[in-house]
């Protein structure tokens, strides 16, 4: 036993050498990459590592869970930058813990002496919000900042961030013409990410190099007047009182996206395709075609009309589209001329589109309705991700994919490829009914819930896969970790998988 003890601590030994011998710059970047607070543990493993950590450009604090107080947050992070040493090019607080505002003042002021490229600061816990010290603004080599949380208010003689590329506020208290300000002083400006400004309804943008714009929140009207290098917008809206003047905002906002000429990527979140919908209808002239558009994601009700007529205008508007991402937003129940509709309008077909993810998938009858639609209108299709959501307050769903009825479906993959669904716990039927229309599938991908309930859908997909003696059945990791070890295949199942040629064994991690 203390041979077997001494081999043990020799090979340990051994490995740590190897982390030691490293060249100084790779221990570095290793260590850059880690939380602050792991990469200061670090010296505890010798005397070489005793100091490394103090040399690491990059701080980051994030701090997930309120086990900890704000004294001994405050202490480390006090600890930390006393005996730094060297550069810092990069700090990250994210705390749900309570600070004060003297402690963010105090830790902006220090960091104010050294050549910053990105500063993202999270304060996830609802209070007054704090106004950013002014020594942010002399941060005159910033690349990436992040704000959430906390009010802008620069000094009259700020001009900007010059280098600055990306920028993300959320819940962040500014005046309309202050951010507006702050845009036009970042001409190099790329990415930008605008949440919940509620003190902002209209806004000026001029940003000539801008590529990506993200806005969420309730905006009347958002006007880019130079943005020749914007390809990818996402706009979203969280529920509100759905007056008329909100739908009408919505709407143009929309439309005038929809109108950049060289848009190639478009998200739609939360309810803003609800609120849109008295804008749309197939049954007028469409505009002009966006040529580039070829990603769509959109988060839609399945078993609304409304929502259906918009996603349809938007598909039949974009000739060039390839991806189309769906997150499924719930409704109470099913609408009976939804279905009607979709049975009675299959006059058009999408060629180009070789993708289709859809989260939030439930298999009511509603939503397979919506996909035994498009699956009809996607010749081409070539890859399919589905991804169910979560059953724990939805009973009705979840017996319905479990057991739903296919027989009178007729769904004909035959171009299908790739096939990934996540999230599974019950939906045995449906995945059967899935694979008997792919006639060509090369490659299926299946992540349970749990290591505990995937036994019997491991049964079925290996007899399925039987018939398809050319595919690849793929395994992940669970979702949750729950009764799951290394011995979760018993050897009546390895055995199973051996007779399918090319079935992975094992999860793939």
């Amino acid at each position: 036993m203390e041979i077997k003890q001494t081999e043990n601590e020799y090979e340990r030994e051994l490995e740590l050498d190897k982390l030691s011998n490293l060249p100084s710059d790779v221990t570095e970047k290793i260590l850059s990459y880690l939380p602050t607070r792991e990469a200061v543990r670090t010296s505890f493993l010798s005397r070489n590592w005793r100091h490394k950590w103090v040399t690491v450009p990059r701080l980051m604090f994030d701090d997930k869970t309120a086990n900890r107080n704000s004294f001994q947050i405050q202490r480390v992070i006090d600890h930390v930058l006393l005996l730094h040493k060297g550069p810092v090019d990069s700090f990250k607080l994210s705390t749900v813990i309570y600070l004060t505002n003297n402690e963010f003042d105090r830790w902006i002021w220090y960091l104010s002496r050294f050549a910053i490229k990105e500063f993202i600061l999270e304060r996830r816990y609802p209070s007054d919000n704090y106004n950013v010290s002014s020594h942010l603004y002399s941060y005159k080599d910033l690349t990436h900042l992040e704000l959430s949380n906390c009010s802008l208010n620069p000094p009259l003689t700020f001009k900007g961030f010059a280098t600055l590329k990306n920028l993300n506020i959320q819940n962040v208290s500014v005046a309309k013409d202050v951010l507006e300000k702050i845009i036009v002083g970042c001409p190099l400006l790329e990415r930008m990410i605008l949440c919940d400004l509620e003190s902002v309804d209209i806004l000026n943008v001029d940003a000539p190099n801008l590529q990506f714009l993200k806005v969420v929140g309730v905006f009347k009207e958002v006007k880019l007047q130079n943005v020749p290098n914007l390809v990818h917008v996402s706009i979203g809206q969280k529920r509100i009182d759905y007056k008329e003047v909100s739908r009408r905002n919505s709407s143009k906002l929309l439309q005038y996206f929809l109108s950049l000429p060289r848009i190639e990527r478009l998200t739609i979140e939360g309810c803003l395709l609800e609120c849109v919908v008295n804008s749309f209808s197939l049954h007028t002239e469409l505009p002009e075609p966006y040529p580039c558009l070829n990603f769509l994601s959109i988060s839609m009700r399945l078993n609304s009309l409304d929502d259906i007529l918009v996603a349809m205008y938007l598909l039949r508007s974009s000739p060039a589209i390839q991806v189309l991402e769906i997150e499924v937003r719930q409704e109470s129940n099913a609408e009976e001329q939804a279905t009607n509709w979709l049975n009675n309008n299959r006059l058009w077909e999408f060629t180009q589109l070789r993708r289709l993810k859809v989260t939030g998938f439930s298999g009511v009858t509603g939503e397979v309705d919506f996909l035994d639609y498009l699956f009809s209108r996607f010749p081409a299709l070539q890859e399919i991700e589905i991804s169910f959501r979560d059953y724990t307050n939805m009973g009705k769903g979840l017996d319905a994919a479990a057991g739903g009825d296919y027989s009178n479906r007729n769904w004909s993959l035959n171009q299908l490829r790739i096939m990934k669904v996540t999230n599974v716990r019950y939906e045995a039927s449906f995945i059967r009914f899935l694979l008997s229309s792919s006639p060509m599938l090369n490659t299926m991908t299946l992540q349970p819930v749990s290591a505990g309930i995937s036994w019997e859908l491991l049964e079925l997909l290996v007899k399925e896969f039987k018939r398809y003696s050319h595919a690849e059945l793929k395994l992940l990791k669970p979702l949750s970790s729950e009764s799951y070890n290394n011995d979760f295949y018993s050897d009546d199942v390895r055995c199973m998988c051996t007779s399918v040629p090319a079935v992975a064994s094992g999860w793939d991690i």
